[in-house]
């Protein structure tokens, strides 16, 4: 038997969201909103500091294996609580308001809208090698442009209802998982898959895997990964949660896993180690490594085939990410710990619209400004604070998809760790209900993320310390920002009560 949805113990009778997702829905969220990018883009990233198929597979498999232990405890929380807000909500429950609300806070400036302009900024790198551009057009510019309006796009889809958003991510994750299908069957349909291109196995031609190497690998696999978190946003609005939660998280990473790995294998049986290395993300190339791999299969008219997969995979990546982002915002909101506004429902739309705009803006400022960094050159040395110079020189030579995506994901893995380790509190101050999911393999499941967490953390402190130092920065700052939000709060609901 399912045990009935329990009320949120932080809504205390405030606005509900209504549950008009079924599970093919759910599922489509989660596999609609990790497959946006990473998987057209990163290969070239991870052949790059891995040049062996062995390192690249298992790097791949690690990246699976530590999505799916993450998976499988975050099944559990969402089902003892299947509320808006998700981690937000397991936070609050486990540690108190107070790391909840930093959880939102960076979901709201880092992890969600960093995701989005991450996603747009794939979809105009493809976008721009769709047609020829009138000379002298920086690439740049222009990619920022289309970036920006990807995201608007997408926003006022989502504003317009769930169910809007609900339809199109169903549509368009159907269209792209049966993209991916035909990329892995196409090499052997054609008789153009090259078990020879398959070298090195282990050693890399030239020297050897460092260790850091390999973790900055992991960065961009998990960042290929990412979104597995997002349907627990959605719980409010998701019918019979604790049956259908687990079963689609648990589902999607298995599927997600499948279709990464077979497709890492038809890169490598078309193109060679050292192209795919090539085609990477670099500021102004037209070069991608899906875009290499079509057309080495159909030609020129490979590329169109794979520009059109990419935009429609990072558009319903998009939409997957409004959906979700904006229900932990109308949850804080409700909670009165973010501006009340974004906890108001539009009538006969069931959506919250004023979250999404809010989400929609913030996205699109990340693209402006990373922009501005790559196209403005920085100061000369001497002219301002030298630690000034050399951030600004070394985020002017960073590609913006890279900028973004380093930027998400430490800010992501850090409360990723803290919502996962909440189940070992919920377990005790909490008991579930007859029939809800527990964690298979607890405790050693959420453990394995963790420890996975915390050296993934580490490793990009060394080597991207600009962006992790950035992203702890802006958490810290929600200290302050907690304090406002909740004295404006207390003082609203003393005026309320005194009237």
């Amino acid at each position: 038997m399912i045990a009935a949805t329990p009320p949120d113990p932080g809504n205390h009778g405030r606005p509900q969201l209504e549950r008009s997702l079924g599970p093919i829905m759910a599922l489509c969220v989660i596999v609609g909103s990790v497959i946006g990018s990473g998987i057209f883009l990163v290969p070239a990233r991870v052949a790059q500091q891995l040049p062996a198929i062995g390192p690249i597979l298992i790097a791949w498999i690690i990246g699976g294996l530590f999505s799916l232990a993450g998976a499988l405890t975050l099944a559990e929380l969402a089902a003892r609580l299947p509320h808006a807000g998700g981690a937000y909500v397991y936070l609050r429950e486990a540690y108190g308001p107070l790391p909840a609300f930093l959880f939102g806070w960076t979901e709201f400036l880092i992890v969600r809208s960093g995701s989005m302009a991450t996603l747009a900024a794939a979809f105009a790198i493809y976008a721009v090698q769709l047609v020829e551009w009138p000379a002298g057009w920086n690439p740049i510019l222009l990619e920022a442009g289309l970036a920006v309006l990807a995201i608007g796009l997408v926003g006022l889809i989502n504003a317009m209802g769930t169910r809007w958003g609900g339809s199109l991510q169903v549509l368009g994750t159907l269209l792209k998982v049966g993209a991916l299908l035909a990329m892995i069957v196409l090499p052997f349909w054609l008789h153009k898959a090259q078990p020879a291109l398959l070298t090195p196995v282990w050693k890399p031609r030239t020297g050897s895997i460092q260790f850091l190497a390999f973790m900055q690998a992991m960065v961009s696999v998990l960042w290929a990964y990412d979104g597995w978190v997002v349907s627990a946003s959605l719980a409010e609005e998701i019918r019979q949660p604790e049956r259908n939660i687990p079963r689609t998280l648990i589902a999607g990473v298995f599927l997600l896993i499948f279709l990464y790995m077979s497709m890492t294998l038809v890169y490598h049986l078309v193109l060679p180690m050292e192209e795919i290395a090539a085609a990477s993300t670099e500021r102004g190339s037209p070069r991608a490594v899906s875009a290499d791999f079509f057309r080495t299969l159909l030609g020129a008219q490979g590329q169109v085939a794979i520009c059109l997969i990419v935009m429609t995979s990072t558009l319903i990546a998009l939409n997957g990410n409004v959906l979700s982002g904006t229900r932990v915002y109308f949850a804080m909101a409700r909670d009165g710990v973010f501006p009340a506004s974004l906890a108001h429902i539009s009538s006969g739309r069931g959506t919250p619209a004023r979250a999404i705009a809010v989400q929609t803006a913030w996205a699109i400022v990340l693209v402006i400004a990373a922009s501005l960094f790559i196209l403005v050159p920085p100061p000369a040395v001497g002219s301002v604070p030298p630690w000034i110079q050399t951030t600004w020189a070394a985020l002017h030579d960073t590609p913006l998809y890279d900028f973004l995506y380093n930027y998400v994901i430490f800010g992501a893995t850090v409360f990723y760790l803290l919502s996962i380790l909440s189940v070992f509190r919920l377990r005790k101050v909490q008991p579930a209900s007859a029939g809800v999911y527990q964690t298979w393999g607890y405790p050693v499941t959420p453990i394995v993320f963790a420890l996975g967490s915390l050296v993934l953390l580490a490793s990009m402190l060394v080597q991207t310390p600009l962006q992790s130092f950035a992203g702890l920065a802006i958490v810290l700052l929600g200290m302050p920002a907690y304090r406002i939000f909740r004295s404006r709060s207390d003082s609203a609901s003393r005026r309320v009560f005194h009237a």
